[in-house]
C-alpha cells in the first residue's frame, strides 16, 4: 500500500485569479465544491432559487488536477438538503475531466443529524446516493473518476454504511464524510475513526479522502498509511480573522498568500493518479 499523502487546496470559486495563479505556482491538487459552481436567481419576492452549475471555466480542468465535492455539508446546513437534483450533479461531474468526483452523500455532524435516527436515516440516503451516483456514472462513461463516500458519526455507524455498499472496498480511494467538525482524540475522534475503519478495510488496497480536515487533524491523520489525501479550506477562516486584525479588506491576493502558507505547511505535493481498471461494478 502507497503511503504518500497529499493535501488538497479546496478554493471557494473556479475561476482565473489570484487564488487559482498561486494554487498553480504551488503545483497544488485543487478540490472544488459543487456548491462554488452554483448560479442563484432571486424572484420578484426576493427569495433566491438554484438555477444551475456555472460552467465558464470548466476548461481549467482540463489543463489542471481539480477534484469534484458534492458540497454535503453546505446543502444540510444552508439549504436542508441539496437544492439541485443528482441528475444535475452527474452531468457536472461529466462536463470535464475532473482527476476525480466525490458521490453525493448525506453528512451526520451533530448540527445536521440531531438523534441517532436522523443519522441512521442519512446514511440509508448516503447508501442511496451512492449507487445512483454510481450507475449514473456508469451511462455517463464517468466511472473511471468516481469515489464512493462512507458516512457516519460513531465509528459503527461508518461500519453499519460499509456493511451496505461492501463495493467500496474494491475501489482505490473511498471518501470518509462528516470529519470537519471532529476532534482528534476521543470517543468520536478522527484516531478512533480511522482504527476501526482500518480493520474492515484488511484485505482492500483502497485508500482514504478526508474531507474538511482542519490543520491539526490533518497532520496527524496523514501518518496514517491509508490515509491518501485530505483537504481543507480552513485557511479562508484565518484570512478573515487576519484581515480583521489589519483592518484591512479580505482581497484575493491576501487569501492566496494564507493559502500558500497553509499549503506549505501541509506539504502540499501533486497527487497520483487514481484509476478504476479491473473493479468490477456492483450487480
Amino acid at each position: 500500500m502507497n503511503g504518500h499523502f497529499e493535501f488538497l487546496l479546496g478554493l471557494p470559486a473556479l475561476r482565473p485569479g489570484a487564488l487559482w495563479a498561486r494554487a498553480r505556482s504551488l503545483d497544488a491538487p485543487v478540490l472544488i465544491s459543487a456548491n462554488a459552481l452554483s448560479r442563484w436567481r432571486v424572484d420578484a419576492l426576493g427569495l433566491r432559487h438554484w438555477d444551475g452549475f456555472d460552467g465558464r471555466h470548466l476548461d481549467l480542468v482540463s489543463h489542471y488536477r481539480v477534484t469534484l465535492d458534492s458540497a454535503g455539508f453546505v446543502a444540510a446546513s444552508r439549504y436542508r438538503g441539496f437544492p439541485w437534483l443528482t441528475s444535475d450533479y452527474l452531468d457536472l461531474a461529466a462536463a470535464a475531466p475532473w482527476f476525480w468526483w466525490a458521490a453525493q452523500d448525506w453528512c451526520v455532524e451533530p448540527e445536521v443529524a440531531r438523534n441517532e435516527d436522523a443519522v441512521l436515516d442519512r446514511i440509508s440516503g448516503t447508501v442511496r446516493l451512492n449507487m445512483v451516483c454510481l450507475r449514473g456514472g456508469e451511462r455517463r462513461g464517468i466511472t473511471d473518476r468516481f469515489v464512493p463516500v462512507l458516512q457516519g458519526w460513531h465509528p459503527y455507524h461508518y461500519l453499519r454504511c460499509l456493511e451496505r455498499m461492501p463495493w467500496a472496498l474494491d475501489f482505490p480511494l473511498v471518501g470518509i464524510g462528516s470529519m470537519c467538525r471532529r476532534h482528534v482524540h476521543g470517543e468520536h475522534g478522527i484516531l478512533h475513526v480511522l482504527d476501526v475503519l482500518d480493520r474492515a478495510f484488511s484485505g482492500s488496497e483502497a485508500r482514504w479522502h478526508l474531507f474538511g480536515l482542519k490543520s491539526q487533524a490533518i497532520a496527524v491523520a496523514a501518518q496514517h498509511p491509508r490515509t491518501a489525501s485530505a483537504d481543507s479550506q480552513a485557511y479562508g477562516v484565518t484570512a478573515r480573522q487576519d484581515a480583521r486584525k489589519a483592518r484591512a479588506s479580505k482581497s484575493d491576493a491576501m487569501v492566496a498568500t494564507t493559502m500558500a502558507q497553509a499549503a506549505t505547511g501541509h506539504h502540499c505535493r501533486p497527487a497520483a493518479p487514481t484509476t478504476l481498471a479491473n473493479v468490477a461494478l456492483p450487480t
